[in-house]
């Protein structure tokens, strides 16, 4: 099942923008940075079920200060966290 991660933020400017990782294979673990002062983080996991009909599996947002975001162990389960 492949899975892939996009951050949609606003940068320092307040220009609307996307930061994804493209298609992540079983057992990946792949990180996105965004540039310093990015407000309005969302952060939405898709999983393609069947031949590039990709479905929602998680929606969230960054409300800290860290501007890094990593997906682990894709799965049938995928794991965000923060970059350290």
């Amino acid at each position: 099942m492949n899975t892939r991660l996009r951050v949609l933020y606003t940068d320092a400017n307040g220009t609307p923008a996307i930061a994804e990782t493209g298609r992540l294979w079983t057992g990946q673990t792949k990180s996105v940075k965004l540039p310093v002062g990015s407000k309005n983080i969302n952060i939405i996991v898709e999983k393609d079920l069947f031949f590039e009909t990709w479905r929602v599996a998680y929606k969230g947002t960054l409300t800290n200060e860290n501007q890094c975001v990593r997906i682990v162990g894709v799965t049938l389960f995928s794991k965000i966290h923060p970059c350290k």
